[in-house]
């Protein structure tokens, strides 16, 4: 947003008309590559049952409302389908249990993670405990909370005897266990100190490392980071292991609006340094991006064998991270042509998935239009109204095709956040996303691209010194004649969202796989023949 702000005498930022002109975006170097409008979704909201509303508010100084959303998907009953848990801000957060049959329905535990007193956003869920029942992490305004799940029978708040109850405004949270002693850890994104940034108060408003002791409890390890590079205004943030070496990093989305530090890719350089060793890569690697961050996917959409990223903005082109193999990343947005070389462009939520079960990876991103709220003289900026969404298909060469749906462009819609699973089973990925001040809509698969095509979903569970979730864990599945896929197991991502556990593989025409899991300790398995189309589970 630094692009846009004009800065008052008493250091309030204010986004003013006068200020406000955005500039023409230049010609991006390949253009984008049109293809026909994509029939892969229909909008099954309504027959689903999904009524849940998001009411917010936000002023552009920091002084009023909570830019919160949140929707994670996670299998909280043990049924085997996933349930949905949605945060309403100022409205009522919402449990839905999965009735296997393509509609949802309230839970009975619905109440308990309400919060009507609270203003709650992003969510994730994860098995902290390694209990084999999946928890909730919720970030609200004020204090975040942890709702450890009662074998599928409630929740409760464990948030005070855990320790994990951090007052900033939080956006998003990452479950990874970047010490690999079997316990998940978890990694808080925070906003920004605005409208109270003189002097910034840094126990109140950094970003959070929690380390889980395994006992229920957690000790805050965020001093074994550099502090001024804890204090950027974060909006997303994931666990990967971008460098290959075994452990997992951070990297995390800042917003440049109040404290431009740019976007940080803490190095996991392991035990040491007065607790652990964190170095900021960014700078080095060519992530380190000082830009009005938003969003975050990441996934191998290259099936090269290492992790991309890529992550929106705000009016500014998106970013895609292109990892090289050896530690270092370049921008292809232009090549790739999912830039969005358009004036007033917000992006969001972003998702790597493939939509299409071809093998490759497609991308999703969640848009809004920055816009005056009114055309008087000093009227102030606004980045929420409504726009069209964007879908673009993955043309295995490392470029992609706009596909994004007619209906999109006709119907815009205020969308943030979004999150991807296979709700209804049936090998095709949908997703849902949160609307601004609306509500939830969710895109169901049809399958109407990528006929005949297989499938393979993979469900690790961890034991035997591994957490339960397996997060972290690596699966490469290979075809004859198709590309060798790699995915990474992460517990949040895009923008305040938690993606199904369970890692999808697009096989293509192939009806068998040979599948290698590395598992976050280091062993590894190797699976031959392996029949498509199914959900194929593996514990240790």
């Amino acid at each position: 947003m630094k692009g846009f702000l004009h800065l008052l005498a008493g250091g309030v930022a204010l986004l003013v008309l006068a200020a406000c002109v955005i500039p023409p975006v230049p010609e991006p170097e390949f253009g984008i590559v049109h293809g026909p409008p994509s029939r892969a979704f229909v909008d099954a909201t309504h027959s689903a049952g999904i009524e849940a509303v998001h009411r917010g508010e936000f002023a552009m100084d920091g002084v009023e409302g909570y830019l919160g959303v949140g929707q994670a998907w996670g299998d909280y009953d043990n049924d085997g389908w996933v349930d949905l848990f949605v945060t309403g801000n100022l409205a009522p957060n919402v449990l839905y249990r999965n009735l296997q049959d393509g509609r949802f329905a309230e839970s009975p535990w619905s109440d308990q993670l309400a919060f009507p007193e609270q203003v709650s956003g992003g969510a994730v869920w994860s098995d902290y405990d390694n209990d084999g029942w999946l928890d909730l992490y919720i970030l609200n305004k004020e204090a975040n909370t942890l709702m450890r799940n009662l074998e599928g029978q409630g929740f409760v708040d464990v948030t005070a005897e855990a320790g994990v109850g951090d007052t900033a405004k939080g956006q998003s949270a990452a479950w990874g266990d970047f010490d690999n002693d079997g316990w998940l850890d978890l990694y808080v994104v925070n906003w920004t100190c605005l409208p109270d940034c003189k002097p910034v108060d840094f126990e109140t408003h950094q970003d959070r490392l929690y380390r889980n002791n395994g006992d229920g409890t957690f000790t805050d390890l965020s001093n074994t980071m550099a502090r001024d590079r804890l204090l950027g205004a974060g909006f997303a943030g994931s666990f990967l292991d971008y460098d290959n070496d075994g452990d997992l990093d951070v990297y995390v989305v800042n917003d440049e609006y109040a404290n431009p530090i740019g976007n940080v890719l803490w190095r996991n350089d392991g035990p040491g340094c007065e607790g652990w060793c964190w170095h900021d890569a960014g700078p080095e690697t060519g992530a380190g991006i000082v830009t009005s961050g938003m969003g975050l996917a990441v996934n191998d959409y290259d099936n090269d064998g290492d992790l991309d990223m890529y992550f929106s903005n705000m009016v500014r082109p998106m970013t895609l991270l292109t990892n090289d193999g050896t530690g270092g990343f370049a921008n292809t947005e232009d090549k790739a042509g999912v830039g969005v070389h358009e004036n007033g462009v917000t992006g969001w939520g972003a998702l790597f998935f493939d939509y299409d079960n071809d093998g490759w990876r497609d991308l999703f991103l969640a848009a809004t239009t920055v816009k005056p709220r009114a055309l008087e003289p000093g009227a102030l900026m606004d980045m929420l109204f409504e726009r069209q969404n964007y879908l673009y298909h993955n043309q295995q060469d490392g470029s992609f095709q706009d596909v994004t749906p007619e209906t999109w462009k006709e119907q815009p819609r205020p969308t943030m956040g979004a999150a991807y699973a296979d709700y209804d089973r049936d090998g095709w990925l949908d997703f849902v996303v949160t609307e601004w001040n609306e509500g939830f809509t969710l895109y169901r698969n049809q399958g109407a691209e990528g006929a005949g095509h297989h499938w393979l979903t993979v469900r690790l569970i961890g034991g035997q010194g591994v957490n339960r979730d397996a997060i972290g864990a690596r699966v490469t599945v290979e075809t004859e004649g198709g590309p060798v896929q790699m995915q990474e197991v992460k517990s949040g991502s895009s923008l305040g969202a938690g993606n199904e556990l369970s890692l999808h593989f697009g096989l293509g025409s192939a009806a068998q796989a040979t599948v290698i899991i590395v598992w976050p300790d280091g062993s590894v398995e190797t699976h031959s023949g392996v029949v498509a189309d199914q959900i194929w589970q593996v514990a240790r």
